[in-house]
């Protein structure tokens, strides 16, 4: 706690450079200037004077003088930190009575939050995003396979904070309310994306995940007694976001192998590692020699490149194996390379290669969805696909499990014979 705390109220006293000359038709005139001290208001009074005698002659005659003047009301603390530094902490108010009221609160907050939060008293969204960036937004730092410190994916929380700090940017975060968020929501859902396309709940929300953290890290650190996030109703609505369903027909991905020939040839064996293995794309990406084992036909995933930072082996299909280890012969074969060689994207080859296919709604990442669905068709149990996917919350993975028309047909006919030995219904049965 702040040791030897001192506060009063006081009127500021405010210098002013005060230049005075008469103009051509005799008018008298008055140029003013705030200064930041006594001294500093007589130097400024000083080079006025030749203002009005570089437009009117030298020879005007011209006074100068530094007037001091009593203006608003000021409530001061002041208190040795734990540090054994003294500290001095202004308020600014209307009147007499409104400074002992600003006074109290300051001696309050000192007293029952600590310094931490009279320096977060002031501190703007601005001045905390940059804070939360040099620490929270780094490159991930490991220790073993551990990572420590910093994400591994960090651009795009970095663009997310640049679009909050351009709307709160300039406010103190103590003043930041529900109804500030609240509105900045609703607004945000109405500015569309590149090509006029509608913006998304979901990349709302993830702007707002974002928001509420750094809001947490302030509160965590003392500079906010409670976020905002945790005065009102919820502001993040995972329900209301549109979840993907789309699953890849075995015909789709037969037309889709197929256009993957000439400048797309290198994007076969990464669908069909996708569809086999329903690993996650950076997973696949950041795949190196040294994880592959093609002898025993096992593919090893590294803490370090999961997004659970948890390791997991999953194992190859035939024709994975066959593709992996024509890819491996062709190769430098050297452990540490790539076993994609890919460090960007596939984004436009992916794109030009489902259009040659006649494929409308795909993603890369529903190649992952097709094959935990795959899976579960399979008959094989959730817990163990949970295994292979890297699924640690049966939440999350029911969201990869989606039903096609082959399930929707099979359940209803189950239903039917359900019905046929209850009811004793006739069967019309349905066609798969």
């Amino acid at each position: 706690m702040a040791k030897q705390r001192n506060g009063y109220v006081f009127q500021e006293t405010v210098w002013y450079a005060v230049v005075e000359y008469k103009d051509q038709t005799g008018k008298r005139q008055k140029i003013e200037r705030r200064g930041n001290n006594k001294t500093h208001a007589e130097e400024l009074a000083a080079k006025l004077v030749s203002q009005p005698k570089e437009e009117l002659g030298k020879s005007l005659t011209c006074s100068s003088i530094a007037v001091p003047r009593k203006e608003g009301w000021l409530a001061r603390l002041t208190y040795i930190d734990e540090t054994g530094k003294r500290r001095s902490v202004k308020r600014q108010a209307e009147n007499k009575t409104e400074a002992k009221e600003e006074l109290k609160k300051l001696i309050n907050k000192l007293d029952n939050q600590g310094e931490q939060a009279i320096e977060g008293d002031r501190l703007t969204f601005r001045e905390l995003a940059h804070i939360y960036e040099e620490r929270r937004l780094v490159p991930a730092e490991y220790h073993g396979d551990r990572k420590i410190r910093g994400l591994r994916s960090y651009k795009t929380p970095l663009a997310h904070l640049k679009v909050l700090t351009a709307q709160f940017g300039a406010k103190r975060i103590e003043n930041i309310t529900h109804s500030d968020i609240e509105t900045y929501k609703q607004v945000r859902l109405k500015v569309p994306v590149a090509k006029d396309r509608e913006r998304t709940i979901a990349s709302v929300n993830r702007e707002l995940e974002l928001l509420r953290a750094v809001l947490r890290f302030a509160a965590r650190q003392g500079w906010l007694s409670r976020s905002p996030f945790e005065m009102g109703a919820s502001l993040i609505s995972k329900a209301d976001e549109v979840r993907r369903e789309r699953v890849l027909t075995h015909d789709e991905e037969a037309r889709l192998l197929a256009a993957c020939t000439g400048r797309r040839a290198h994007l076969k064996a990464i669908l069909i590692a996708a569809l086999d293995t329903g690993a996650r794309r950076g997973e696949l990406f950041k795949l190196t020699w040294a994880d592959v084992d093609l002898e025993n036909r096992l593919i090893n995933l590294r803490a370090t490149t999961t997004k659970t930072q948890r390791s997991r082996t999953i194992g190859m299909t035939a024709r994975l194996h066959s593709e992996l280890k024509s890819l491996y012969e062709k190769s430098t074969q050297v452990l540490d390379s790539l076993v994609f060689g890919l460090t960007d994207t596939v984004k436009r080859s992916f794109a030009s290669a489902c259009r040659d296919a006649g494929i409308i709604g795909l993603r890369l990442h529903d190649c992952r969805h097709t094959a935990i669905t795959r899976m579960v068709q399979s008959g094989m149990p959730s817990h163990l696909i949970m295994k292979i996917s890297g699924h640690t919350q049966p939440i999350t993975f029911s969201r990869y499990v989606n039903a096609d028309e082959d399930i929707a047909r099979q359940a209803a006919n189950a239903l039917d014979q359900l019905n046929q030995s209850m009811l004793g219904e006739p069967s019309v049965g349905l066609v798969n």
